[in-house]
């Protein structure tokens, strides 16, 4: 099994303080919509898919995009709705959406402004006209000050987990994830993975310039109506495709 294979497996375990429920309630708050069967959301970099859970389970009509077919088979197994393998950077529909998310600093995930860009012009061109779009990102406090050179471990029923972080520079942050798996019922021996990748974070003046083709609705400390602050560590942009 591959290490990203391992990473998908115990995801969700490892991110049960996310809040899904409660951020995929904040996320509908914006949707206009009168019948939601009607409204078609895609749900960029969807991972394990409990964000498209939620959002079908509110009878939203989800479609969901993820690189990852470990990630994406671990969406199967959650919720009926198309799932598509793709890069968040360059993917192209035959329909367009009321609504496209990418939550939980997926966008982060890109180490430039070139690759932003190029997911924002992908986003563009799958929106129907003033659809919008809704997403968050770590915020630069957050890589330099939280992250930044700290070490975190998760010991679950299921896996122990070292996380490591390396500040390379200003906002960008390199994570290498050491996961132990036991390999017994006493926990004898493990078996080891390890998974890396860096996250780039940018200023909101940044962003803002990327989103040249977008109206911006709203930009929110995290899950509130709040304007981000100097220790904000993530903010939500609402969007609107002009």
């Amino acid at each position: 099994m591959s290490s990203y294979g391992v990473f998908a497996q115990y995801y969700d375990s490892l991110t049960q303080n996310a809040e899904y429920k409660v951020r995929s309630e904040f996320i509908s708050g914006f949707f206009n919509s009168e019948n939601k069967s009607d409204y078609h959301i895609l749900d960029i970099a969807c991972g394990t898919g409990t964000v498209a859970k939620y959002l079908s389970d509110m009878g939203y009509s989800v479609s969901g995009l993820d690189i990852s077919e470990e990630m994406l088979s671990v969406a199967s197994s959650k919720l009926r709705a198309p799932l598509y393998k793709s890069d968040m950077r360059d993917f192209d529909f035959n329909k367009s959406f009321d609504a496209c998310i990418c939550t939980l600093d997926s966008l982060n995930h890109l180490e430039n402004t070139e690759d932003w860009q190029r997911c924002f012009e992908s986003v563009y061109k799958s929106l129907k006209k003033d659809g919008l779009f809704i997403f968050d990102v770590n915020t630069v406090y957050k890589h330099n000050e939280i992250l930044a050179d700290n070490t975190f471990v998760f010991d679950t029923d299921e896996c122990f987990l070292c996380w490591d972080n390396e500040l390379i520079e200003s906002g960008k942050v390199r994570i290498i994830l050491d996961f132990f798996i036991p390999i017994d019922e006493d926990r004898n021996a493990y078996q080891r993975f390890n998974e890396d990748f860096i996250e780039q974070a940018f200023e909101i003046e940044e962003i803002t310039a990327m989103l040249e083709n977008f109206e911006i609705l709203g930009i929110y400390d995290d899950m509130s109506k709040n304007a981000p602050h100097d220790k904000s560590e993530r903010i939500y942009f609402i969007c609107k495709r002009k």
